[in-house]
């Protein structure tokens, strides 16, 4: 898989689960974390937001794009969050083994910003 094809494939992804996350109305701003072994190009990120998100509630939503040290997943809960260190504690059920994801999973939509 080429460079431009994993990201147009991430951002795919990103965008079915900010779709997902708005409930059907349309969405504002969409908050997305990246992991540093995401490898992702904030620009090549924004150019296939914009191509991919015609005629989804996702259409043009400002995108906040930041980079992480690590995205985590609770095995216990299944909550993925942004750490700043490997086996992190889950925000959401306070889990103290947490798992590091790797790959297509680095980046993660952490919150969606909809319109009322």
């Amino acid at each position: 898989m080429t460079t431009q094809e994993h990201e147009s494939h991430t951002v795919k992804r990103l965008i079915a689960d900010a779709c997902a996350q708005a409930k059907g109305k349309p969405v504002l701003e969409v908050k997305i974390a990246a992991a540093k072994c995401s490898h992702l190009d904030e620009g090549l990120v924004r150019f296939y937001w914009d191509q991919h998100a015609a005629d989804t509630v996702c259409q043009g939503a400002r995108i906040a794009f930041r980079e992480v040290p690590f995205i985590q997943q609770c095995p216990y809960c299944g909550h993925k969050f942004a750490a700043r260190k490997q086996n992190a504690r889950c925000p959401r059920c306070r889990a103290e083994h947490t798992a590091t994801l790797l790959g297509d999973e680095c980046a993660i939509v952490e919150d969606v910003i909809a319109a009322a």
